[in-house]
C-alpha cells in the first residue's frame, strides 16, 4: 500500500511540475533589484556643463526612445540621482541601489559616471559616455551585467562602448517581460 502511495504521489508531483506554467528565459538577465514600474524620475543634473548634460540626455533618450515600457523623467524632488565626475576608481559607471529586500523594488538609486576612465578608454567620447549612461539605467530596470546570452546586449561589460550605446532587442525584451 505504501509503495502505491509513493508512486501516486510521485505521479501527482510530475503532473504538477509538467503542467505548471513556468516563465523561462534563454538567459538569466535579471539583477536582485529594480524599479517597481518602468516609470522613474531622476534629480535635475543641470549643474553639469552643457556637454555632460547632452550625454546624460542622450543616455536617457536611449531608453525613452526604445520600445521598452519605460519612461525616465527629470524631477527636482526625486531621491534618485546621476552624477558625472572624475573618480579614482577603475569603473566607467556605477549604479548604487537601495531596495526593499522582500520585493526587490528600488527605493533610491544613484548613478555615477566616471569621466576619468571614459576619457582614458574612449575613441568616441560622446558615444562611450552615452553607452555607459544607458547601461547604468538598465540596472534600474532590473538588468544585470553580463547576462548569459550570445545576443547583442547593452548590459555586456565587454561591449564596444564606442559603438553600442542603445538598448538592444535582448535588453528591451527582458524589460518588457518585467513590466508588461
Amino acid at each position: 500500500m505504501k509503495k502505491n502511495q509513493k508512486i501516486g504521489s510521485l505521479a501527482l508531483l510530475l503532473i504538477l511540475i509538467i503542467g505548471y506554467p513556468i516563465t523561462a528565459y534563454a538567459a538569466d538577465p535579471y539583477a536582485l533589484s529594480g524599479s517597481e514600474s518602468g516609470s522613474i524620475t531622476v534629480k535635475s543634473y543641470s549643474s553639469h556643463n552643457d556637454t555632460w548634460i547632452s550625454y546624460i540626455d542622450n543616455g536617457i533618450k536611449a531608453w525613452n526612445g526604445s520600445t521598452a515600457p519605460v519612461e525616465i523623467s527629470i524631477s527636482s524632488p526625486s531621491n534618485n540621482s546621476i552624477q558625472a565626475a572624475r573618480y579614482d576608481d577603475s569603473w566607467y559607471g556605477l549604479c548604487t541601489k537601495s531596495y526593499d529586500e522582500t520585493t526587490g523594488y528600488i527605493t533610491k538609486f544613484a548613478i555615477q559616471i566616471n569621466a576619468r576612465t571614459i576619457a582614458n578608454a574612449a575613441t568616441s567620447f560622446s558615444d562611450f559616455a552615452e553607452s555607459v549612461i544607458a547601461h547604468e539605467f538598465g540596472h534600474v530596470f532590473w538588468l544585470c551585467d553580463n547576462p548569459r546570452t550570445k545576443l547583442r546586449t547593452l548590459m555586456y561589460q565587454k561591449r564596444d562602448r564606442n559603438v553600442l550605446k542603445l538598448p538592444q532587442t535582448f535588453d528591451i525584451d527582458n524589460v518588457k517581460a518585467k513590466y508588461e
